[in-house]
C-alpha cells in the first residue's frame, strides 16, 4: 500500500504584495472604515485611521499606505526623529508632507526594485498596467502613476472632465431665462478638459488644468461611447503639441464618468 501524498504546503506570498495588516499589528493602529465624503482617509492625533468605506478596496489599500506615512509624520512632529533631523529639515519635510506621503506610500505597496522587474518584462500599455494593478492590488490610477513617477517609460497619464471652461459665459449656471428654450439650450458645449495630469520628474514644461481637446478626439470618442479607444491623435495641450498616440478609457470618479488617457511620447508624430 502506498503512503499518502504529504499535504500540499501553503503557496507563499507573491514578494511583490506588501500585507499592510502585518504593519498595522505590528503598529498596533485601528483602522476604522466610515462613509467619508470628499476624503479618502485620516489618522487622529490618537493614531485612529479611518478609510472611506465608500471607495474600492484597491483604493482603500492605498489610503491605508498614506496614512502609514501620516503616522510617521506625526512621530517627527512628536520629536521622534530629533536625533537625526534638524528643524530646518522637519519644516522642509512638512511642507512637502502630502506629496511625501503619497510617494512612501506608493513605494510600500509597489516596492521600487520589484515594480521595475514587474514593468520592464513587456511594453507599457493600459492592458499591462491593468495586470499590473491587479498583481499589486491597486487601483489602475496608482499603477499607472508609479510607472511615470519611476520614469519607466516615456507617458504621461491625463485625467480629463466634460465640463465648460471656468472663465465661459453659462445662462443655465448664471439663471438667464429665455422666452423659448430651456436655459440649458443657449449654453455653449461642453468640452472634454484636463482636470489632473500626471508626469515624469524629467518631463519639460506645465499642461495647466482645463486646456480642452476638439469633438473628434480620441479622448471625447472615448467618453461619448463608453468604451475604449485607441489612435493618433492631435494634441494641443501646453507643450504637448502635435500627433501622439493616445489609449483612452472611460473611468467614473464620484458617480460622474471621465476619461483616462495614457499619451505615449515616443510615437510622436510631427
Amino acid at each position: 500500500m502506498s503512503n499518502p501524498p504529504p499535504p500540499s504546503l501553503p503557496q507563499p506570498q507573491k514578494p511583490n504584495v506588501v500585507v499592510l495588516n502585518t504593519i498595522r499589528k505590528y503598529l498596533n493602529l485601528p483602522v476604522r472604515r466610515e462613509q467619508l465624503p470628499g476624503q479618502r482617509g485620516f489618522t487622529t492625533d490618537d493614531l485612529h485611521i479611518y478609510l472611506n468605506a465608500d471607495d474600492r478596496e484597491t483604493v482603500q489599500k492605498f489610503s491605508l499606505a498614506h496614512e502609514f506615512m501620516e503616522v510617521m509624520f506625526l512621530a517627527i512632529e512628536a520629536g521622534q526623529a530629533d536625533k537625526w533631523l534638524s528643524d530646518d529639515v522637519v519644516i522642509e519635510l512638512t511642507k512637502r508632507k502630502e506629496t511625501l506621503c503619497e510617494m512612501g506610500a506608493a513605494e510600500l505597496v509597489m516596492p521600487g526594485h520589484l515594480f521595475r522587474e514587474l514593468v520592464c518584462q513587456q511594453p507599457v500599455t493600459l492592458a499591462q498596467a491593468c495586470a499590473l494593478a491587479e498583481e499589486c492590488k491597486v487601483s489602475l490610477t496608482a499603477t499607472l502613476w508609479r510607472i511615470i513617477e519611476m520614469d519607466l517609460a516615456p507617458l504621461v497619464l491625463i485625467v480629463w472632465r466634460r465640463k465648460h471652461k471656468p472663465t465661459e459665459f453659462v445662462p443655465s449656471i448664471v439663471g438667464q431665462m429665455t422666452f423659448l428654450d430651456s436655459p440649458e439650450a443657449m449654453d455653449p458645449p461642453k468640452k472634454m478638459r484636463v482636470e489632473r495630469v500626471f508626469v515624469s520628474p524629467t518631463f519639460r514644461g506645465f499642461i495647466p488644468t482645463g486646456k480642452s481637446v476638439p469633438a473628434t478626439s480620441i479622448i471625447d470618442q472615448a467618453f461619448s461611447s463608453g468604451a475604449p479607444t485607441s489612435g493618433i491623435d492631435a494634441l494641443d495641450v501646453g507643450p504637448l503639441c502635435g500627433h501622439y498616440y493616445v489609449e483612452a478609457k472611460p473611468v467614473h470618479v464620484d458617480g460622474e464618468r471621465r476619461v483616462m488617457s495614457l499619451i505615449y511620447l515616443d510615437r510622436e508624430q510631427r
